[in-house]
């Protein structure tokens, strides 16, 4: 419901106005009109009409009908609108009523978007890898540019026979003073001895790092009789 406080302004500015036009001035197109004060335009070709909507209005004109309304409201023109056979025409003090309608329905500013993403950085990253006590686990952590993606790439090396296995590839960023950290679980049952290697990467201009360590046990190893072979 538009409210007549709003309409006020249009209302008055419409009888100020309102006044005789000859036929060179009522030849104004809507569809010019509309485009300028931000209105979108709307053909109702069933109605031989046109729809000018803005947020929280709608005006509608139909040929050779001077009264149009607008939202729930019914105003009259001083001249009724005319099909030039491309589009409706209307008279100037009917665009003066359309610009006072535009001011009091202003369209809202389009929402701020957020910075585009860094595609390129400079700096160097820093890496250290240590096991996880009780887990099959390893906590990686290290230093780079500040408020940038990281990629940590676990890989083994089990045996000679065997190829570097990848094991995880783990995104995380950088905080504001450049600290990264992340504990990644590393594949059950990793045979002492084998070589795990964090490779870390960012962007392009950032150097990466990488570090290797041996897997150990990470529990206290307790000796049994259960533990001994017969003799």
């Amino acid at each position: 419901m538009l409210s007549f406080a709003r309409l006020a302004i249009p209302l008055l500015v419409l009888a100020s106005v309102a006044v005789p036009a000859t036929a060179a001035e009522r030849s104004v197109p809507l569809a010019r009109v509309a485009a300028e004060l931000g209105y979108s335009y709307a053909w109702l070709p069933g109605e031989a009409a046109v729809s000018l909507t803005r947020p929280g209005v709608v005006v509608v004109f139909r040929a050779g009908e001077q009264l149009y309304r607008v939202g729930d409201r019914v105003i009259s023109a001083d001249i009724a609108p005319e099909f030039d056979g491309t589009d409706l025409v209307i008279s100037p003090s009917t665009v003066g009523a359309l610009r006072s309608i535009a001011l009091a329905f202003p369209v809202p500013p389009p929402p701020r978007l957020p910075p585009a993403p860094a595609t390129t950085a400079s700096g160097a990253l820093t890496v250290d890898m240590t096991q996880v006590s009780g887990h099959d686990a390893v906590d990686i952590h290290g230093l780079g540019p500040p408020d940038l993606p990281i990629t940590i790439t676990l890989t083994g090396e089990m045996s000679k026979d065997i190829p570097v296995v990848v094991l995880s590839r783990t995104s995380v960023r950088t905080g504001p003073d450049g600290t990264y950290d992340a504990v990644i679980g590393t594949a059950a049952g990793v045979p002492y001895g084998t070589f795990l290697v964090a490779t870390v990467t960012s962007l392009p201009g950032v150097t990466p790092a990488s570090k290797k360590i041996t897997v150990a046990p990470t529990t206290l190893r307790l000796n049994s009789p259960w533990d001994e072979l017969p003799k």
